[in-house]
């Protein structure tokens, strides 16, 4: 790649990364005692841009290592490279998700009137594997975090929200995504659960669905058969507010 052409590659991630800090710029803040400090002049982000890709090509990586903004967006995600200075007084990079939707995403954990709770084997491409969840996904522009619960609830399970009750946020990887995702009970009309997934939701990965009571999900988590962060985190938060029982069969 020619100089022009790396130098025309930095700016266009720097053009995106000011778009990103006016429109988010709670995002770029450098609280007191931080111990990572976002630099923001030019001149700070081009030595630190210059020392992470020396390193970079030395250690047999591309140059673009060092790049400093926006370094690619869909979406749903920006993955953004932040010049910053470490406690040290280090120049170097920091690297992190950015999530499209201002508001965040959502999970829903689904309880039946009967007092059981539904749960989904969605297929995820992450890991290639299957696992025991609760409706999730990411918000849509302009949808709050309760929008983006029902839509999910609707689309993953084909059920409407009877009562909508909020658990709480989730920060679901501190080291690598910025934001939070929220966290619901939807309490449904037990009649609504049909015995298998819509074709919208098998063309998503959700090939199962599993009614359980709350005993039976209390031997799932104590038995390491869920491992999905947003059910275990929505089931300690429901448990610790007192909406599921502990005793419950």
């Amino acid at each position: 790649m020619s100089a022009h052409d790396r130098a025309a590659r930095r700016q266009a991630a720097l053009a995106d990364y000011e778009a990103l800090r006016e429109r988010r710029p709670e995002l770029f803040v450098n609280p007191s005692g931080a111990a990572f400090k976002i630099l923001l002049d030019r001149a700070g982000q081009k030595q630190a841009s210059d020392e992470v890709s020396r390193a970079a090509v030395a250690a047999g990586l591309p140059e673009s290592a060092g790049d400093i903004g926006v370094v690619y967006r869909d979406a749903y995600f920006s993955l953004v490279r932040d010049a910053v200075q470490f406690p040290n007084n280090r120049l170097g990079t920091y690297i992190r998700l950015v999530p499209a939707s201002v508001s965040g995403g959502a999970a829903v954990l689904p309880l039946l009137t009967d007092g059981r709770v539904v749960l989904l084997r969605h297929f995820r491409h992450a890991d290639r594997g299957w696992h025991w969840e609760i409706p999730r996904g990411f918000g849509d522009p302009g949808e709050n975090g309760a929008g983006t619960a029902a839509r999910e609830l609707q689309e993953e399970l084909g059920l409407h929200v009877v009562n909508l009750t909020y658990l709480g946020a989730v920060s679901p990887d501190t080291g690598l995504r910025a934001g939070t995702d929220h966290l619901y009970l939807a309490r449904i009309d037990t009649a609504q659960l049909t015995d298998s997934p819509t074709r919208g939701a098998r063309e998503e990965g959700i090939d199962r669905y599993l009614a359980v009571s709350q005993g039976e999900l209390r031997s799932m988590v104590a038995g390491q058969q869920i491992s999905d962060a947003y059910t275990l985190s929505a089931y300690a938060l429901a448990m610790a507010q007192g909406l599921l029982k502990a005793d419950e069969d």
